[in-house]
């Protein structure tokens, strides 16, 4: 087999395994496989739920052993803002989109309005958020 892979130049690998690791390498973070996916595996593969309980393709259960020795992706650029702020209404936005929004608004200094639905909050209710 392998002389025959050899003279048509194949890999020893299949082919879709090789493509397959690409992509995944592609969207892998440090985040995959974490202590959640031994929640994800213990569900039947069966079940029709354990493919939609699964976050991300790296972590699903079809797709999580050949993931697993894959390299991290090289994400250098954040696409993030860097100011975050969690509205009561679960909504997140940057602290600095808000402050314009609210000036064009003309509203007070005191409040912040959601850019989607128009809530209006109290300032002092926005938490700021983290990325972990």
């Amino acid at each position: 087999m392998q002389t025959h892979n050899n003279l048509l130049g194949l890999p020893s690998v299949p082919l879709l395994h090789i493509a397959l690791s690409a992509g995944l390498s592609a969207l892998k973070t440090p985040s995959c496989h974490s202590t959640h996916i031994s929640h994800i595996s213990s569900i039947s593969p069966t079940s029709s739920s354990s493919i939609t309980t699964s976050v991300c393709p790296i972590c699903s259960t079809e797709l999580n052993d050949l993931a697993r020795n894959v390299p991290y992706a090289n994400h250098t650029k954040s696409h993030v803002e860097s100011d975050l702020l969690l509205l009561p209404n679960g909504c997140v936005y940057g602290k600095q989109r808000l402050e314009e929004y609210r000036r064009k608004a003309g509203l007070d200094a005191d409040v912040f309005k959601d850019l989607r639905n128009g809530e209006v909050f109290p300032v002092e209710t926005a938490k700021k958020v983290y990325i972990s």
